[in-house]
């Protein structure tokens, strides 16, 4: 702890005594005693808690793979067009909506570099979660995730939820139910129910992706929301070995990981089929050309698909998703 800080620490330790002098009579210390107290709490006990995150990081990314792999597959093709958006937010020439008399204000591009940089921070965000043993936490940031896919989705796919997605109003209240109206997930979600339906994509597996979506995000609310079962569960991981217990404050890496990691490749893998439709068809990616192909791109996501149907069904077969 820097000097400024520990100046900080004592002049509240100093105010407590103040406020509290027989709480402070009871420590058996002086105030600048119980500061250095609490910085060496700091230090020690959640010195040791990060180290024991550290120990679970470096050796969770062997123990879920191959499942890592797919999803840091999942991820690169993410962060690519977040990048791609970002070298193209202001260039006159569209990405995305390339025959609308759309408004420059935001810039199409813009509109893109923004659903695309927040959709790979996200992912990156359950990325860490998941490796350093917060489980539980990982699926309620995957839950952001989908959130972020699917209007991503629906931005590229329909004009109109574009156009309500570029509007915004200083009322609070109009703000609010603006997003109620047509941005909220169970509106989102509502329009990719007729989206799959009216267009839809073949995937090789016995379950629709209406059904994914649904069966997945209804999975991952039952741990969100306030539920005594899923908080005991949280707070008794199971290990890899089908055995679970108390970990305090700490966490493992065990089958619940491996269910949430393998919950989060499926909706990943059926959202980049569908977004990789609608960039080739709708927005016309196949006709970049020079610097702006994305011919590597598309051979990336083929690989991709051929990665999954190699391993996931397999997977699937002796360790089928919860609820799916």
């Amino acid at each position: 702890m820097r000097s400024g800080e520990h100046g900080l620490l004592r002049a509240a330790c100093q105010t407590a005594a103040k406020r509290h002098p027989k709480l402070q009579r009871s420590q058996g210390e002086s105030p600048n005693d119980s500061a250095k107290s609490i910085e060496k709490e700091i230090s020690g006990f959640l010195g040791a808690v990060w180290k024991d995150r550290d120990s679970v990081y470096d050796s969770a990314e062997e123990t879920l793979q191959p499942l890592m792999l797919l999803y840091d597959l999942a991820l690169l093709q993410v962060c690519d067009m977040s990048h791609f958006g970002f070298e193209n937010a202001d260039h006159r020439r569209r990405i995305v909506w390339p025959d609308l008399p759309l408004p420059n204000r935001p810039r199409p591009n813009a509109v893109f570099y923004v659903l695309m940089s927040n959709l790979a921070r996200a992912m990156q965000a359950f990325r860490l979660l998941i490796l350093h043993g917060f489980e539980s936490q990982a699926r309620a940031s995957f839950r952001s995730v989908i959130e972020i896919a699917d209007l991503t989705i629906m931005v590229l796919a329909s004009e109109v939820t574009y156009r309500e997605y570029t509007k915004s109003f200083d009322n609070p209240k109009a703000n609010y139910h603006h997003w109620k109206s047509h941005l909220s997930p169970s509106v989102i979600r509502a329009l990719l129910s007729s989206l799959e339906a009216n267009a839809p994509i073949a995937i090789p597996i016995d379950i629709k992706p209406d059904e994914i979506r649904r069966d997945t995000y209804s999975w991952l609310s039952s741990f969100i929301h306030v539920d005594f079962v899923a908080h005991v569960v949280a707070a008794h991981p199971p290990k890899l070995d089908g055995t679970s217990g108390r970990l305090a404050m700490l966490g493992n890496v065990g089958e619940m990981s491996r269910a949430t990691l393998a919950h989060a490749l499926i909706y990943l893998w059926i959202s980049l089929l569908r977004l990789d439709n609608l960039l080739w068809e709708k927005h016309r990616w196949a006709y970049l050309r020079g610097a702006r192909s994305r011919s590597w791109f598309h051979y990336r996501g083929r690989a991709l698909d051929d990665l999954f149907l190699s391993y996931l069904p397999t997977f699937w077969e002796k360790n089928p998703p919860v609820g799916l």
